[in-house]
């Protein structure tokens, strides 16, 4: 039985490249791209999907073309749809790491980085803090396990060698960068506007106590502020994270859409 396996899989070696091709991508998928994980068990989770997707029958209906020119162009194709997938969901945790940058610089903390465990570079003190908390809400509501499944829904909407870049694609696509900074202000809003608050305060005592130090009083008052509020509505955030993922999966679905011939 397995001989038979490893028989009909030499012989559709070329559909099997197509599918590693498109399933690839999930390797630069959030919580799937951590430097934490051996780049093996990366290989390995992309082989692994691929023969499900084969064992699916996923490919079956693919004429292989006899042109190596053709194959290729469809080869980059569905390297394209996986890295699509992969970099929609990048861009939403850019979101929160935008709008802790958009704290620190508030709070006084934009002069200090600190290493990303999960991607091994600098990042701003609150973005970090708030990124942990997304990737933990992420895997709370199974969003890594969404992932998969929108590509493997994919084949269902844009069977192999289909894949179509329209007008709607290119205008979807930036609206949803758009969209990044949108995402980043909603979530810094709360802590922001009491940041704000305080500023307007700190003016209106600099014009009346001029003999006040404002600096040396205003940076350690809004860091306790900023740290009090970010504590006080941590729920709200995690409420607004538990919807914006939920959105976030829409999004991945209707940008898989807008790449399918009409």
């Amino acid at each position: 039985m397995t001989m038979d396996i490893l028989q009909v899989l030499l012989q559709e070696s070329d559909k099997f490249m197509l599918l590693m091709a498109r399933f690839a991508g999930i390797a630069a998928a959030p919580i799937y791209s951590t430097r934490n994980l051996p780049g093996l068990w990366k290989a390995s989770f992309v082989l692994f999907l691929t023969l499900v997707a084969w064992q699916f029958g996923l490919s079956d209906a693919y004429q292989v073309p006899n042109n190596i020119g053709t194959y290729f162009v469809v080869f980059i194709g569905e390297v394209l749809i996986g890295l699509i997938v992969a970099l929609v969901a990048q861009f939403f945790f850019a979101a929160i790491q935008l709008s802790g940058q958009v704290l620190d610089t508030q709070m006084g903390f934009g002069i200090m980085n600190v290493i990303d465990p999960l991607n091994g570079t600098q990042a701003p003190l609150m973005g970090n803090f708030k990124y942990i908390i997304a990737i933990l809400v992420f895997l709370q509501v199974d969003g890594h396990h969404y992932l998969v499944q929108a590509l493997f829904d994919s084949y269902q909407v844009i069977p192999i060698g289909e894949i179509f870049f329209e007008n709607g694609f290119i205008s979807y696509l930036i609206s949803y960068f758009g969209s990044i900074f949108v995402i980043g202000m909603k979530l810094a809003l709360p802590v922001l506007g009491t940041l704000l608050f305080t500023d307007i305060i700190l003016g209106i005592m600099s014009r009346t106590v001029p003999q006040m130090n404002i600096f040396m009083i205003g940076m350690p008052v809004k860091i306790l502020l900023g740290l009090g509020v970010l504590l006080v509505v941590i729920p709200l955030y995690i409420y607004l994270l538990n919807t914006l993922i939920s959105d976030l999966i829409k999004d991945i679905y209707q940008i898989i859409s807008s790449l399918a011939k009409t």
